[in-house]
């Protein structure tokens, strides 16, 4: 999963330089109710903004698990955190929550990556409209995956029965 997760955040960096040089100079980064810009930058600007949402979800996805290792335990919320915390458990937490949070960044990059895509396609559209229709599938889908990875993730946390 690790790899895919690169790969995601890879192919967001390339539709960025692809945005870039297929793009007007003046782009439309915000757009209303059916799709209608009512938000414009220069390309270069929405490219600084595209890469450095890219970069933070990509680190904060990336890191987390690693930052526990020197987080003090009272600022980690984490269900059963004293279980996991503890020495002869920590290893096994950091690698269920890096593979947890390599899954759901891959997911968040990959919808991050089709949101791209329909914004560079209103932008080199005549008239310039964002795909509504092609918008709401992914992002229920995405809105969905996120109930089910929390549900996950809580019970994957959970105390093991053996004890």
């Amino acid at each position: 999963m690790r790899t895919l997760f690169i790969v995601s955040f890879g192919l967001n960096l390339i539709l960025t330089v692809v945005a870039l040089a297929l793009c007007p100079s003046n782009v439309a980064i915000h757009f209303g109710a059916g799709g209608e810009p009512n938000g414009w930058a220069p390309a270069y600007v929405n490219a600084l903004i595209m890469t450095g949402v890219d970069l933070l979800i990509f680190a904060s996805f990336f890191f987390t698990p690693h930052l526990l290792r020197i987080t003090p335990s009272r600022w980690i919320n984490l269900p059963n955190k004293e279980y996991w915390l503890k020495d002869e458990n920590k290893a096994k937490m950091e690698s269920m929550l890096t593979a947890h949070m390599y899954q759901f960044g891959t997911l968040t990059l990959v919808f991050m990556f089709l949101v791209g895509l329909l914004a560079l396609q209103a932008n080199v559209a005549d008239p310039i409209r964002f795909r509504e229709d092609l918008f709401w599938w992914p992002f229920w889908l995405y809105m969905s995956y996120t109930a089910y990875w929390t549900v996950k993730l809580v019970r994957a946390f959970r105390v093991p029965e053996s004890l």
